[in-house]
Order: structure tokens, then C-alpha cells, then sequence
């Protein structure tokens, strides 16, 4: 019958798909030791997935840009932020003086590093500060993501510019220094600072105080080690936990 001739053709297409999704899942991991293999990678997990850091960095920038949409809309009544925000032809906001905004200070790098979430003689954590492009930020009202133990903790208790440039979080990548990044890559930074400056969760507490030029051979082979984690892809980039 008709209805006997649909059931089957149903039953069939069902049967298809579970047999595409099995083989996918199959294939995929394959593909990716394969591609890791072909393009010199370790074989570890940090090698064999790093083709995919793209595609977090990615999803992070569009979560970012979801938000800083948000307070577009609700602060300066821009109610089509998204679009132009998405092709990164987006007019800046005004941004805050660190030097006059009401309690705000300034911080050396030591000073910086102490609101890292640590335990307080009474127990309760330190506040959760990082710095992007000299300006420090409060992020304690995102502790999900910025505390001990999350994703995006060794952003904090320093100046990681470079680290919102290119989404690189490994060690050697959370500094200041932008050189030799693209237009492109520091126009990222900009946008961090939109994200932090306009969030109803994040404060502009003060800036990072400008000090005396550390060791030259220092900040070159900090450079050095930046760039070779970045050219290697071996580093876990900037995703949700």
C-alpha cells in the first residue's frame, strides 16, 4: 500500500542518515591524525586538533560581538549594531579616561598580578583584574570565565594584548607587545577593549603604568617564543569552558 511504501521509504532515510553520522564520526578523528601527520604536527592532542583553534577563536569573536551588540543597542540606540560589528565596519566608541574616570589608579605589572582571584587573609578571593592595550579592567563580575581554574584565567593579573590579537593563550603569548602582528590582528585588541569597556559586568578601574623598557634582549626573546607558539599552532586558543 501507499502508507506501507512511505513507512519503508522513511525507514530507509533513517537508516542513511544514522550511516552517515556513524561514518562521520569515524572519519573525522581519522582525518584529523591524518592532517596533523601530512603537515608535520606531533601527533598529541594539542597537534592533531589544532586545526580546529580557528574555528573556536572564530565562535569567541562572534559570542564577543553578539555582546558588544548588545550594549550598542541598549547604551547609544544602535539598533543594527550586529551587521557592521560582524564585517568589522563598525564606527569606535568613546572610551573612558583611566586617568580621571572616579577611583580609578594606576598599576605597575607587580601590582597587576596580585588581583588574580588569590585568596585574602579573610578568606575571600582578590578581584579579578587584567589589562588590555595599558588599560586594566575589572572582570570579577565574570568569574565563571576570568577565576581560578577557567578558560580565560591567564588573562588575568597582567597585560595579554597580544593574547586577545590572536587568540593564542599559551605562555610565550600573554604579553603586551603587538609587533609584528597585522592591521588586522590589532584591530582585535580595540575590540576587547569595546567588550570590557561597555559590558554591564566589567569596570574600568585604572591603567598599567608605564615603567622603565625591560632588558632589550628580554622582550626580543619574549617575541621570539611568542611568535614560534603562534607559527606552530601547538597552543589551545581562546574557547568556552
Amino acid at each position: 500500500s501507499a502508507r506501507g511504501g512511505c513507512v519503508g521509504l522513511c525507514r530507509r532515510l533513517c537508516l542513511c542518515l544514522v550511516s552517515l553520522v556513524v561514518a562521520a564520526s569515524l572519519l573525522a578523528p581519522l582525518g584529523l591524525v591524518m592532517s596533523a601527520a601530512v603537515a608535520g604536527r606531533p601527533l598529541t592532542h594539542e597537534g592533531v586538533m589544532q586545526p580546529l583553534g580557528g574555528i573556536n577563536f572564530a565562535l569567541m569573536r562572534f559570542a564577543r560581538d553578539i555582546s558588544r551588540a548588545k550594549a550598542r543597542r541598549r547604551r547609544f540606540n544602535q539598533r543594527y549594531a550586529l551587521v557592521p560589528l560582524l564585517l568589522g565596519k563598525e564606527e569606535p566608541l568613546p572610551l573612558g579616561d583611566p586617568d580621571s574616570c572616579i577611583g580609578c589608579i594606576s598599576f605597575t605589572r607587580d601590582e597587576l598580578a596580585d588581583f588574580d582571584g588569590r585568596p585574602l587573609p579573610d578568606g575571600s578571593p582578590s578581584p579579578l583584574y587584567l589589562s588590555i592595550l595599558g588599560r586594566v579592567y575589572d572582570v570579577s563580575g565574570g568569574a565563571a570565565f576570568y577565576g581560578p581554574g577557567k578558560s580565560y584565567h591567564k588573562l588575568v593579573g597582567k597585560d595579554a594584548t597580544r593574547a586577545f590579537c590572536t587568540g593564542c593563550l599559551a605562555p610565550s603569548c600573554l604579553i603586551s607587545s603587538t609587533a609584528h602582528l597585522s592591521e588586522a590582528q590589532r584591530r582585535e585588541a580595540q575590540r576587547w577593549v569595546e567588550l570590557y569597556e561597555w559590558h554591564d559586568k566589567y569596570t574600568l578601574v585604572g591603567r598599567l603604568r608605564s615603567e622603565e623598557a625591560a632588558d632589550p634582549e628580554e622582550q626580543e626573546m619574549a617575541l621570539f617564543h611568542a611568535l614560534e607558539a603562534e607559527g606552530s599552532g601547538n597552543y589551545k586558543p581562546f574557547k568556552r569552558q
